[in-house]
């Protein structure tokens, strides 16, 4: 069968599934996944799993790797969910990559739900391109290649917990679950106007928690040893790091510290995120964070740091390339060509590309913006498309890179 032939019955499938993929992006889009709530997370996955009830797909809830000893609170995070039509011995294949966390707390899905504006072909909802639409994709993109029969080689789908904070905890369970991989797919938002990327930068997510002494702030000021006057200096530092030119950021997101406004804080801390575009300049940025975190400016006080570099760049090799052509060629098949937009975000897409030499495309999912906003939204009209575009440039890959 030509791969014209094939577009044709993928048409057919996704346009007769479109409904019910509609209304598995609304059922979760409603559910809360917060990354730091590991048990949400959890429910979600189990739904997802459900969708394959009444499949020859196979569901797993991987268990989880040891937690770094400087990083306890990883025991609190979610688990990676699997779904594979071949036994793990047989090898991966091909990859479908999504995550199930977002980045809205927990009670943001009651307060607004999804809402699908049909007339201006716009839905809404937390999480909604960032990346539940892209989840649901994946899905049903595997689902029509195995029924229609269109590739013969194994497909993985992994659900990843805790994507938003660079994945700490999945990617040592990714590792193990995407031996013999050929090449993956991300689902990540796509850009409007038909973007995809083979290019992103990569991430780190840092801990930073520092100790004071505490006294009286207005009868014993001297007796203390401020952990937020510390903390203050350090962000001050890291910020020098900054380059916009380069693409390297140095974002403080998270703060907390103190007991009362007239005590001297006896503790503080913060939540530190960094991008970059090479894997060896991440690396020296972290070194160089590391060494201002050592710096004391406030006598007395004791700083301690944890975690790194999370999500390595994905980088647009020769395997990239190849898969953008696929994209390409299909695109111009269905009359939905797509263009490449290099990502200043970081995806799980990096780790396959840079660390398991998969090659990797990433922006996979429906076009979209305002990620990590109450304006969320996806552009309905674009999921079949979407869709379209990764099964047949699976479906070449596998022709491709299977031997």
């Amino acid at each position: 069968m030509e791969l014209r032939d094939k577009a044709k019955l993928l048409f057919a499938w996704f346009n007769d599934h479109y409904e019910e993929m509609l209304g598995k992006i609304e059922l979760i889009v409603n559910m809360d996944s917060f990354s730091h709530d590991g048990k949400d997370v959890n429910v979600l996955g189990e739904t997802v799993c459900s969708f394959f009830e009444g499949t020859d797909f196979i569901t797993e809830k991987a268990a989880k790797k040891e937690c770094p000893e400087d990083e306890p609170w990883q025991a609190e995070l979610g688990n990676v969910f699997t779904a594979r039509t071949h036994k793990k011995e047989d090898g991966a294949g091909i990859v479908f990559l999504a995550h199930m966390d977002t980045v809205f707390p927990k009670g943001t899905a009651g307060k607004r739900p999804f809402y699908f504006d049909k007339e201006n072909d716009r839905a809404y909802g937390p999480g909604i391109v960032d990346m539940k639409s892209g989840l649901i994709m994946n899905i049903f993109v595997a689902r029509a290649l195995k029924e229609l029969g269109l590739v013969s080689c194994p497909i993985t789908l992994t659900f990843s917990p805790d994507e938003e904070i660079g994945s700490p905890s999945a990617l040592p369970v990714l590792q193990d679950e995407l031996k013999n991989a050929l090449v993956s797919f991300c689902s990540e938002p796509g850009y409007v106007g038909n973007g995809v990327t083979i290019e992103r930068k990569g991430s780190g997510h840092i801990l930073l928690e520092i100790t004071g002494k505490s006294s009286h702030a207005g009868r014993a000021y001297a007796e203390g040893a401020s952990a937020i006057l510390e903390l203050a200096h350090k962000i001050l530092a890291f910020d020098k790091y900054v380059d916009l030119s380069r693409d390297k950021t140095v974002n403080t997101g998270i703060i907390k510290g103190g007991t009362s406004a007239n005590s001297v804080a006896p503790n503080a801390m913060a939540r530190i995120h960094l991008t970059y575009k090479t894997l060896e300049e991440g690396e020296r940025l972290v070194e160089a964070i590391k060494e201002e975190a050592a710096k004391t400016y406030v006598e007395g006080t004791r700083t301690s740091l944890s975690g790194g570099l999370r999500l390595p760049p994905l980088v647009p090799n020769a395997g990239a390339k190849k898969l953008y052509e696929f994209v390409k060629n299909a695109g111009e098949m269905i009359q939905y060509v797509p263009f490449v937009e290099a990502s200043k975000g970081a995806a799980e897409s990096g780790f396959c590309s840079s660390v398991l030499k998969i090659p990797s495309i990433c922006s996979m999912g429906p076009e979209g913006g305002f990620l990590h906003n109450e304006k969320e939204y996806i552009i309905p009209s674009t999921i079949i498309p979407r869709c379209e575009l990764i099964a047949l440039a699976s479906i070449q890959a596998a022709d491709y890179f299977h031997k």
